[in-house]
Order: C-alpha cells, then structure tokens, then sequence
C-alpha cells in the first residue's frame, strides 16, 4: 500500500513540477513575446518574414481595409484606418447600367476626401498619394455609393499602408 502512495506521490510532484516548468518554458524569452505581440494580425500585402531567435515577426506594411459587393441602392462601406496606415488605394468596379457616385468621408471629423464617378461597366482606382500625399488621418471613414436612384452594381475593395509604395 506504501508503494502506491510514493508513486502517486512523485507523479503529483512530477506534473507540478511540468506546470512550472512549462510556462517557465514558454515566458523564457519576454522581450521576443512582446515585439511580436505589437505586430497586428489582420490580412498584409509585401510582408517580409523575419526570424528573431525561435519567433518569426512578419512586419505589418499593408492591409486589407474593406472587401465589399453592391446589389442595392445606396450602400456604404465602413472601415478604419489605423494611426500610421494612412496611404489608401480604392479599387472599384461598376457592373451596372448606371453611372456610380462615390465619396470618401473621415467620419469622425466629417471631412469629405473625394467623390469620384465610375461610368457604367467601367473601373476605376484610386490612389490617396495622387491627391494626399502624407496620406490620410487615422479614424473611421464610410464611401457612399449612389447610382443616381438606381440599384448599384460593383464591388470594391481598399487597401491601407504605411508607405505609399506599400499599396502599390
């Protein structure tokens, strides 16, 4: 009965003893977590991979900021552009018989950046570099779409980055 107390006894101090260990393990190297613990996660373009010890850190340059499809009448598209990835690239495509209106609005401070028209079954891109080129504040932005009444027909995508050769 005695030896089936001292096993049970070392196998208790054995895995408390991994419990330690493991976090121990795992916070080893804190100044490797917390650089890569900055870097954001959301979708990148033009990412350099880099190794950093037993870390790889994939530095955030560009990101996906909306990725949207129309098939109704004044649709909007809402995102925000963090501190830093000011540059923008607006990528639209009209499959509709109607002319598209857009316009570009920094909506916490109300400031309208642009409106463009896209002709029917045509495209257009938007570069901010063209007509902003320290880029564009940070904050929540909304695009209107309008078709002059009609149902509007497209998609549209944006991509924010901190340089403008990062959206190219």
């Amino acid at each position: 009965m005695k030896k089936k107390h001292i096993i049970a006894s070392a196998l208790s101090v054995g895995l408390l003893g991994g419990a330690i260990a493991v976090p121990s393990a795992i916070f080893a190297n804190s100044d490797a977590v917390t650089d890569s613990a900055k870097t954001s996660t959301t979708v990148t373009q033009d990412a350099v991979t880099t190794t950093t010890g037993d870390h790889v850190v994939t530095p955030q340059r560009a990101r996906d900021v909306f990725d949207d499809t129309f098939d109704s009448k004044n649709p909007v598209s809402r995102f925000f552009l963090d501190p830093g990835y000011g540059h923008l690239k607006i990528s639209a495509k009209n499959t509709g018989d109607s002319t598209i209106t857009f316009s570009l609005v920094h909506t916490d401070s109300g400031k309208q950046y642009i409106v463009k028209t896209i002709g029917a079954h045509s495209s257009l891109t938007w570069d901010s570099l063209n007509s902003f080129s320290q880029g564009l504040r940070s904050g929540n932005y909304e695009i209107q779409w309008r078709a002059g009444g009609d149902i509007v027909h497209g998609s549209a995508y944006g991509v924010s980055g901190q340089y403008p050769s990062d959206i190219q």
